[in-house]
Parts: C-alpha cells; structure tokens; sequence
C-alpha cells in the first residue's frame, strides 16, 4: 500500500518508479549512469515520502553536491503541513555525509510556511548510483522516502 502510494506521488510530479529497465542497467564506462556515479551524489533528485500510519505523502526535488564523503544541498517540496498563507512550498538546506552506500543527512526547514524543524534521513544508495531507499525521522514521526535521478 504505502508503495502504491509513493508511486501515485511520484506520477504525479512527473516521475515514475521503474521496475528494473534503465534503473537497474548495470554501469558500462563511459555511459552517462557510469558517469553519474563516478559524480557521487551531485545533482538533481526527485524523491517522496511517506509517514507509517500513511496520512502524510509527498513529493520532493533535491539539488546535492557531494564534496568527498560530505553532503550538502537544498530541498523543495509542496507545503503539505505548513502555514500555507505564508508559502505554497516548503524549502531546506541539506547537511549529511556518505560511508559506501550508506547515506545519512539532516534536512533543516529554512522557515517558509513556519516550518524550522530537522528531519533525519538514513538511506541506502543503490550499486547504479541512481536511487536511494531509506527511513526518515522526524521527532518521532517517521516514514520511508526514495530519491532517483
């Protein structure tokens, strides 16, 4: 169900969760996904997430830049929860860092819609270097999220 769920979010942000095809080629040199994973991380990434108890369901953009093992970057997602008299999107910086595949980051709202909190994401970047799968928390509110490119 809550696959089903992130797949109609994603869709509807003009993105769709592709079941093996380009998202699972394996790397050749030379091609762009090669290329995108000798890059690490940097880049553009759409993604969506989604609470436990499924009440909360969104889509998100991700602009990252991957300096060694450190993350950095900026998000943009609908105001699902915010004041939205305030602002029709939610924005945050991004902090984290990556060991192998396995990635952690702290996302931060910048105060659009009165939104200040932190988020923590725990993900696992997959061996194509074009999709992360992982678990957020967020004071105790938590859900899973994927990002592809």
């Amino acid at each position: 169900m809550r696959q089903q769920l992130l797949s109609i979010a994603l869709a509807v942000s003009g993105f769709a969760i592709v079941a093996g095809g380009a998202l699972g080629a394996t790397l050749v040199a030379g091609t762009p996904a090669a290329a995108q994973a000798a890059a690490g991380l940097t880049g553009e990434w759409m993604g969506g997430y989604i609470s436990a108890d499924t009440s909360d369901v969104n889509t998100f953009d991700a602009r990252l830049v991957q300096v060694g093992s450190t993350i950095s970057g900026t998000m943009v997602e609908t105001n699902a929860f915010g004041d939205q008299t305030r602002a029709l999107f939610l924005t945050s910086t991004v902090t984290g860092a990556i060991t192998g595949r396995n990635i952690v980051f702290i996302k931060t709202y910048d105060g659009s819609g009165g939104q200040t909190h932190t988020v923590s994401y725990r993900g696992m970047l997959e061996p194509n270097g074009r999709r992360i799968r992982g678990v957020y928390d967020a004071g105790g509110a938590t859900g899973t999220f994927e990002m592809a490119r």
